[in-house]
C-alpha cells in the first residue's frame, strides 16, 4: 500500500489538486479505510460550515459602496476638521461626483474646500484626490500638518508609505512632497498651516 495521503485531503476536498494527485489520492482511499475514515470525517465538518447567500453578499457590498465605504472612519473626519459626524458624512457624499473637484493643484491633484469648525480656524482645511502617480507638489508647513488618508494611500518623498486610515502629522517647518500609489491613487483629508507665499 503507498503512503498515507492525509496532508493531501484538504486540497482533495477543495479541488486544489491536478489530476493526477486526485487519481492518486482516490487510489489510495480505495485501499486504505484509516485515510478514508480522515476524508469522511473532514466531509462532515465541511457539511457543517455554511455559505453565505447571495443576498448577503449583495446587501454587504451595498452597504461598502458610496459613502458606506466610510462609515468606520467619519468619527475621525469629524474631529480633524471640528465638524459633526453628519457633516462629515453628507461631506464624503459628494466625492464622487465629478463637480466636487474643480481646483487642480498639480496635474493629477484635486482639491475640494472644506469648511471647518472654529477650532481649526485659520487651517487650510481640504479633500485631496491624487491619481495613481500624481505629485502632491513639496511644501512647507506654516503649522502642524495632519493628513487623514480616506482611500487608496500615498509614497512620501522620505519613501514611506501611508494608507487608508491612516493620519499622518508633520511639524511646523517641515517640508516634503508626496505621490499617489500606482493602480490606486489617493483620497484624503487635510488640515495645514502654509507658510506666508508658498503653496498648501
Amino acid at each position: 500500500m503507498s503512503e498515507h495521503v492525509v496532508d493531501e485531503l484538504h486540497g482533495y476536498a477543495s479541488g486544489h489538486l491536478t489530476a493526477q494527485e486526485v487519481s492518486r489520492v482516490e487510489e489510495h482511499l480505495r485501499e486504505c479505510a484509516e485515510c478514508q475514515q480522515e476524508a469522511d470525517q473532514l466531509d462532515a465538518i465541511g457539511s457543517t460550515l455554511s455559505v453565505p447567500s447571495s443576498s448577503l453578499f449583495a446587501k454587504l457590498w451595498t452597504k461598502l459602496a458610496g459613502t458606506g465605504r466610510f462609515e468606520h472612519l467619519l468619527e475621525k473626519l469629524a474631529q480633524l476638521f471640528d465638524i459633526s459626524v453628519n457633516e462629515a458624512r453628507a461631506l464624503l457624499a459628494k466625492v464622487d461626483d465629478p463637480g466636487t473637484w474643480e481646483s487642480q493643484l498639480a496635474p493629477g491633484v484635486w482639491l475640494a474646500p472644506v469648511e471647518a469648525g472654529p477650532k481649526v480656524d485659520g487651517a487650510f482645511t481640504v479633500l485631496v484626490r491624487i491619481e495613481p502617480g500624481a505629485v502632491f507638489p513639496n511644501h512647507t508647513h506654516g503649522g502642524e500638518e495632519q493628513v487623514f488618508i480616506l482611500e487608496g494611500g500615498y509614497l512620501d518623498v522620505s519613501g514611506k508609505e501611508y494608507w487608508r486610515g491612516e493620519l499622518d502629522v508633520r511639524a511646523k517647518g517641515t517640508s516634503h512632497s508626496f505621490t499617489g500609489l500606482p493602480g490606486l491613487g489617493c483620497l484624503c483629508a487635510a488640515r495645514m498651516y502654509p507658510v506666508h507665499g508658498e503653496g498648501a
